[in-house]
């Protein structure tokens, strides 16, 4: 098994208000700390980690995030980070001088209306500003895009202007809630969004969705996501359970997906440190977690992504590893 990627959450404190996440506008005073992250990346590197993504809350109001990328760069690991944008065209230049590889903003309407969304005034251009700035310095630039009833006929017009922005990846991923989502106007509408974004975007040249449509490719799934809220998910075994790790650093929780960790598992489903074990990716009650996810994941997952859904199945299907991170 070779664990590649690893993600760590570094705090929970936001500066933004999105109405679809835990962590809106919270004032948590937790900062991981420079000692402890240093062991966390000799773990890392035990473990043949190749590439560490910071994750939050609001990864840039962490005040050693410099530090962090700084540290990981000296030790030979590339790192990403994901934020709001809203501090990045200040902050940007220092994290490439220091080695930052990738920048992941997530960004979900157009204008103010994400502005509104997200309740932080003039955020969109802001975060626009960034990414080019980002580009200009030669950090590869991603998007991330959660799609739901409220967003989705604003998709054509975001693909434009990610692509007039040089942004190199996207990921396109269906809003996940707790309760059925309703698209008023008819799957008919929906789908003609999707052959839109994907199929003319393609033709155009544009930037073009990683992985699966947001709302899945086939019957079955868009089934599960339209009656079920339901969101595509790997179809055969679980692939990224092998490739990934997310440590939230304040609760000393490390699950073996970075998209496990918000939908409120029971324990025997992640692998809990107590205050006096010794943080480590690779000991044998992790490896029996991941091991019951690769079999089970795509039967009780309930928050896959259109990225991770979609490289789980070209890996189930040969495709030779890939840097689908990055």
């Amino acid at each position: 098994m070779h664990i590649k990627y690893l993600f760590i959450r570094i705090l929970e404190s936001c500066n933004a208000g999105c109405w679809f996440c835990g962590f809106a506008k919270s004032g948590d005073s937790y900062r991981l700390g420079l000692n402890e992250y240093q062991k966390i990346i000799e773990e890392a590197k035990k473990a043949n980690v190749e590439y560490i993504r910071f994750t939050g809350g609001e990864t840039l109001l962490h005040s050693n995030i410099v530090d962090f990328v700084r540290i990981a760069n000296e030790n030979g690991l590339k790192t990403s980070l994901i934020t709001n944008g809203f501090l990045l065209e200040k902050k940007i230049e220092e994290l490439s001088e220091n080695g930052l590889n990738q920048v992941i903003v997530s960004l979900d309407e157009v204008g103010n209306k994400h502005n509104e969304i997200r309740s932080l005034p003039m955020l969109f251009e802001r975060a626009l500003k960034g990414l080019e700035k980002a580009r200009e310095l030669g950090v590869k630039t991603r998007v991330n895009t959660v799609c739901g009833p409220h967003n989705y006929k604003s998709m054509p017009e975001l693909q434009s202007i990610f692509t007039d922005a040089g942004v190199s990846y996207w990921e396109l991923s269906a809003l996940k809630l707790d309760e059925k989502i309703i698209y008023e106007d008819g799957l008919d509408e929906v789908n003609n969004i999707v052959e839109r974004v994907y199929l003319d975007g393609k033709k155009q040249g544009k930037l073009v969705p990683f992985g699966k449509y947001w709302c899945g490719n086939t019957e079955e799934e868009q089934t599960n996501y339209f009656d079920h809220s339901l969101p595509p998910r790997a179809a055969g075994k679980c692939q990224m359970v092998n490739l990934v790790r997310y440590y939230d650093a304040k609760n000393r929780n490390l699950y073996v997906c970075s998209l496990l960790p918000h939908r409120g598992l029971d324990k025997k489903y992640y692998r809990s440190f107590n205050s006096i074990e010794e943080f480590s990716l690779i000991d044998q009650e992790t490896q029996e977690v991941a091991e019951y996810f690769y079999h089970n994941g795509p039967s009780v997952c309930h928050g896959c992504s259109s990225t991770a859904s979609g490289c789980s199945d070209m890996l189930s299907m040969g495709e030779k590893e890939f840097e689908f991170m990055y």
